[in-house]
């Protein structure tokens, strides 16, 4: 047997503000009991501002896992935890209006025999937690075999749904990269489905394709209908490479990568999976995040080999950027500087560290040169993909004077 490190002994807070180291104790008590009380009341007593600890816990989406559990140990004042269970009510009704357009759409498909897989979200949260309501997600992602994309989308405007006028769907399946996914707006509801063709933007970075993921798919019940998802086995670097990339804006998908690493073989199958696509450090990287935020057990040789690699150092401090700032609890908004430098500086720098591989660089830094709003706009043939560069300024110029 190999040696687990037993996080909730030996790993302090993280040192960030105390508002938000709160709310990192939050999520350790909602993954490991008890063993963190001693820790979350000590966070307790340095917190200034709650109002920023509540909307950190929604931030977070912790409202169904971590919510639950500081009501019951009473660990805030009183109009805290008043508002934390305020925000319960209406998180349960959007996830039971997103659970019955799911099952609305997931029927439509079925009916189209168009071969689907739906991602994240409600799925995941009954895969992982058996309760719908446990995750606090935002939107509904499907997942479509690429040769029946129009025929899904066409599917969604009978449901109602509509694309956003500052949207664009995806181009056609043979032209290129175009952009992962479209997003579809329900008329009446405002119910957000973002129909994917894969799982990245750019295919290097996690190529796996889609009669892959669907021959080793898995089921869940959903409004009593049974519905396709993502095998158990390939959820962990899938949840990885999403959280990572994101720079763990929200603790929810660290929770739920506990939830999937939590013996020996589950962690030998996940950094087997990661080796074999050159993202084996992504993976270190989630076995010190695991232990270092959420004081989870981690086998003591994924933390040796961890610290023995450059690019999980560089991961370990540029996804602390996300967690800098008086304003870490809301995303930046659009068109802000801080928005910019998190997305096109600190996620790129990230991407770049996942993958440190000569042939993904050369991928990515061409796809970075041009713009996936370029790609569905200006259909350009396979051939001509190396004019999307010359392209962007122009694409650019005619998004912002619409």
């Amino acid at each position: 047997m190999k040696t687990r490190v037993e996080g909730e002994n030996v790993a302090p807070l993280p040192d960030f503000s105390p508002e938000l180291r709160f709310v990192f104790a939050a999520a350790r008590l909602a993954v490991g009991g008890d063993a963190v009380m001693a820790q979350l009341h000590c966070a307790e007593a340095e917190v200034g501002d709650w109002e920023a600890v509540a909307r950190g816990i929604v931030h977070h989406g912790l409202v169904g896992l971590a919510a639950p559990a500081l009501l019951r140990a009473k660990a805030a004042p009183a109009a805290t935890l008043a508002a934390l269970d305020a925000e319960r009510s209406p998180h349960v009704v959007g996830v039971m209006s997103r659970l019955f357009e799911l099952v609305r759409i997931a029927r439509a498909l079925k009916a189209a025999r168009i071969r689907h897989l739906f991602i994240k979200g409600i799925a995941l949260s009954i895969q992982l937690y058996g309760d719908p309501v446990m995750r606090a997600g935002r939107d509904i992602d499907v997942l479509v075999e690429r040769s029946r994309i129009r025929d899904a989308e066409a599917i969604l405007l009978d449901l109602g749904y509509e694309l956003p006028t500052h949207c664009t769907a995806a181009a056609e399946p043979t032209e290129g990269e175009p952009p992962k996914e479209s997003g579809w707006v329900h008329g009446e509801s405002r119910i957000l489905v973002e129909l994917h063709d894969r799982l990245c933007d750019n295919h290097a970075l996690l190529p796996w394709d889609f009669e892959m993921l669907w021959t080793e798919r898995e089921t869940v019940t959903i409004g009593g209908m049974t519905v396709p998802t993502m095998a158990r086995r390939r959820l962990p670097v899938y949840l990885a490479v999403h959280g990572i990339r994101h720079g763990w804006q929200r603790l929810l998908w660290l929770i739920d990568l506990a939830a999937l690493l939590d013996r020996d073989a589950a962690w030998d199958d996940a950094l087997d999976d990661a080796a074999a696509l050159g993202l084996e450090g992504m993976m270190l990287h989630v076995g010190w995040a695991l232990h270092h935020w959420l004081a989870r057990p981690v086998p003591s040789d994924v933390l040796a080999r961890g610290r023995r690699r450059l690019e999980v150092r560089l991961l370990n401090r540029l996804v602390a950027r996300f967690h800098n700032g008086p304003r870490w609890y809301e995303m930046a908004p659009r068109g802000s500087v801080r928005r910019f430098i998190d997305g096109s500086v600190w996620s790129r720098s990230i991407t770049y560290t996942m993958k440190p591989t000569r042939a993904f660089w050369s991928s990515q830094l061409a796809f970075d040169l041009s713009s996936p709003q370029d790609r569905a706009a200006f259909a350009l043939p396979a051939r001509l993909g190396w004019m999307y560069p010359l392209i962007r300024p122009f694409g650019w110029a005619i998004r912002r004077l619409r």
